[in-house]
């Protein structure tokens, strides 16, 4: 077995190479190589991509993004691990643990990770390795009942009723409308306030997300969130292409997009950011900046655009925006708590992790 460790220089060579793309099983997407490649936080010899071969087949993968997290004036370069993959005729040899820590060694210790598989979790638990921290408190918000998608899923065989659940589907969807519309009259706290849709960030917004970030584990700006809205790792695409059938992880939805949001109040004042993501039927907000007390008019506009952009589910992370939630009692079929967890390897045990904020994209979770 060997394992080759590509670094941010290597996979810009890789992306011109007809050979790295002709193996069975891809190691990682030339959309994904190419985001890698133009992350602002990584140097040229950056390791991100660490492959295990025998005999020149693929047999495991793990990814690295280079990232930084800041603690009261001082920042430690480190790296989210991503797309951790073993092939399962080698799942008990050892290869995923080899790969893990020699990512490990690539950062000085210095890993991060960000949700991840149930198997994952279990593997690193098990390695001993890392620390968790407090896990976002988030919310699913159901705003369209799609039974025709969901029951299908699970039950195949009654795709001959499907036609009976669009009409369920129709009329529940215009029942939501209906109770959006008496929602809207009687309270409307999009009224006063106007938006600006952006695709990178301006200097307008750069500046406002600066003032906000300061208790930001990551502290994101200008060029890192223009990054990762103009470098996707999932494509818009009907079909997989061969690339994405020789690769585990996502690469494809029907839809998938990113959207800043600039909030003004009385046309002028800039009140909020927020950059929303829609994957198919889901929109999640990814990153929000905005002054607590601004907290109901921000979460008024994320709904706004949910029901504007017709989604089925709305995910909120901030804490604010999950609070707000509850008190503009706005209409929905339901509303269910989840989490975001985050660890950390346990080179950072000794730096004060208090008083930090965590966002739903930090990590690599922007990216799915």
């Amino acid at each position: 077995m060997e394992i080759k460790t590509f670094t941010v220089a290597d996979l810009k060579t890789a992306l011109v190479s007809e050979d790295f793309w002709r193996t069975k099983t891809l190691p990682i997407t030339k959309h994904r190589a190419l985001s890698y490649s133009r992350n602002p936080r990584a140097d040229e010899n950056d390791p991100v991509l660490l492959v295990a071969y025998q005999n020149n087949r693929v047999i495991g993968y793990l990814g690295i993004l280079p990232d930084k997290i800041f603690v009261h004036n001082a920042s430690y370069k480190m790296g989210w691990l991503t797309s951790w993959w073993t092939d399962s005729a080698w799942a008990t040899s050892g290869v995923g643990a080899i790969l893990l820590f020699k990512a490990l060694n690539a950062y000085d210790q210095h890993i991060g990770v960000s949700g991840g598989s149930g198997e994952a979790r279990k593997a690193l638990h098990a390695s001993q390795k890392f620390m968790a921290l407090k896990p976002l408190q988030g919310l699913d918000i159901r705003l369209r009942l799609n039974v025709t998608k969901d029951i299908l899923r699970r039950f195949p065989l009654m795709k001959i009723f499907r036609l009976w659940f669009k009409i369920f589907d129709v009329i529940m969807d215009e029942v939501m409308n209906l109770r959006s519309i008496f929602w809207q009259r009687r309270n409307n706290p999009c009224q006063r306030l106007t938006f600006e849709h952006i695709t990178a960030i301006d200097e307008e917004t750069d500046r406002f997300i600066q003032q906000h970030h300061r208790q930001d584990l990551t502290r994101k700006k200008k060029s890192d969130l223009s990054w990762i809205m103009n470098n996707p790792w999932i494509l818009s695409a009907p079909l997989k292409d061969s690339a994405g059938k020789r690769y585990y992880f996502s690469s494809r939805a029907n839809r998938f997009l990113y959207l800043g949001v600039k909030v003004f109040e009385h046309h002028t004042e800039m009140i909020g950011f927020f950059l929303l993501k829609v994957r198919d039927d889901r929109m999640s907000i990814v990153y929000s900046y905005f002054e607590s007390h601004h907290a109901a008019s921000i979460t008024a506009a994320a709904f706004h655009h949910a029901l504007a952009m017709d989604v089925d589910i709305l995910n909120l992370y901030d804490e604010r925006l999950v609070a707000s939630f509850s008190k503009l009692r706005y209409p929905c079929w339901s509303a269910k708590k989840n989490k975001r967890g985050f660890s950390l390897s346990k080179a950072f045990a000794d730096i004060p992790l208090t008083d930090y904020r965590l966002h739903g994209g930090d990590g690599d979770l922007a990216f799915y």
